[in-house]
């Protein structure tokens, strides 16, 4: 049986690209200092290290045969969402996290799905990187959604099926540069697109949507490594400021410092923090790094994200907690870690839940 299911896992590697990969005609943009015209791709303006490809390739091997170690011993704690909670007028934002870094909020009197991600598996080879348990509700439980923002085409945060969906209804989509050409090619109209470069801002009612700078890069196959952008984001509204990272690595510090710089600091940041490994130090940040980021950011509450839903690295499922956690109490900064399907906002008092998953 491991003799078959190993064969298998080579020959799907080897065959995906016939089906899964294949080039789209993506825009050229204008040169700038993430943006190659001669490339026709997009880069971090903060020189990348290379992944380690062979510690890399070791660490999927152990991620197809060795899942069990990666995941937790039982389920996770889950409460059925409150949308009824969820949807009455508030002056703070409201959220209910459905696991890794998909985050449905209420701000502004808008319903935003942020990295909304419903998938099984979140590997283009469906062997592999298993979502632990189903989402606290499904896609057709959830209140109308008015807007959908997307980080970044991986396909930890960008979920064909749920594109699909919500291309059948009025929702509106604000993604970075490249992006709408998945999003037309699976259903929606172009006039229910907003792309945004680094630093765009666009306004929805009493709410500022800016996106900002992430160390990452893009690419769902063989051809269109780093033809769309990726960017976290930031909420503003009259009372509240918000961070969501996206995906992102800490480099030098740089984009974060330009972030604050620019923001003066936040009530509540959704900081990544997970899925990490030495081999690839420039696509996610070790611990140590989210807990420097959230101090950088000068964030009044921190709440971890991109962890609890899928294995995408070899590290423990509550590894990432556990070690950023007492970092970022020890500076003096409120953690937010809430059950998911909960509904919370930036004052919700929540508790180390995942010591008693055992």
């Amino acid at each position: 049986m491991k003799f078959t299911k190993k064969y298998l896992a080579l020959f799907s590697l080897l065959l995906a690209g016939g089906y899964y990969f294949y080039p789209e005609n993506y825009p050229i943009y204008v040169e700038s200092d993430h943006y190659s015209v001669d490339k026709k791709q997009f880069f971090n303006p903060t020189l990348d290290k290379n992944v380690e490809k062979i510690a890399a390739f070791k660490a999927i091997w152990q991620m197809i045969f060795n899942a069990q170690a990666f995941t937790p011993p039982s389920l996770l704690p889950m409460n059925k969402p409150d949308f009824q909670a969820f949807l009455s007028e508030s002056d703070n934002a409201k959220f209910i996290w459905f696991g890794h870094s998909s985050i449905l909020a209420r701000i502004a009197n808008q319903t935003i799905f942020i990295d909304p991600v419903f998938a099984k598996s979140v590997s283009p080879i469906p062997i592999m990187m298993k979502r632990f348990q189903a989402p606290p509700a499904t896609l057709a439980e959830l209140p109308e959604v008015d807007l959908i923002i997307y980080s970044h085409n991986h396909y930890d945060h960008l979920d064909e099926n749920v594109v699909r969906h919500y291309a059948l209804q009025k929702t509106r989509f604000i993604v970075p540069l490249g992006m709408s050409v998945l999003l037309k090619k699976w259903g929606v109209s172009a006039e229910r697109i907003e792309e945004l470069d680094w630093w765009q801002s666009t306004q929805i009612g009493n709410l500022t949507l800016t996106a900002v700078p992430a160390k990452h890069n893009t690419g769902r196959g063989l051809f269109d490594s780093n033809k769309t952008l990726w960017a976290g984001y930031v909420f503003k509204t009259p009372q509240e400021q918000i961070y969501y990272s996206g995906d992102s690595a800490f480099g030098n510090g740089l984009h974060f410092k330009q972030i604050v710089e620019r923001f003066g600091g936040f009530d509540l940041a959704f900081v990544e923090n997970g899925q990490y490994n030495p081999a690839w130090i420039d696509n996610h940040m070790l611990p140590v790094q989210t807990a420097q980021a959230v101090t950088m950011l000068n964030a009044k509450r921190f709440m971890p994200v991109h962890w609890g839903a899928y294995p995408l690295s070899i590290h423990a499922w509550d590894e990432p907690v556990k070690e950023s956690i007492p970092l970022v109490e020890k500076a003096g900064i409120k953690t937010l870690t809430p059950i998911m399907g909960d509904v919370f906002d930036k004052n919700t008092e929540t508790s180390h839940w995942w010591l008693n998953v055992k």
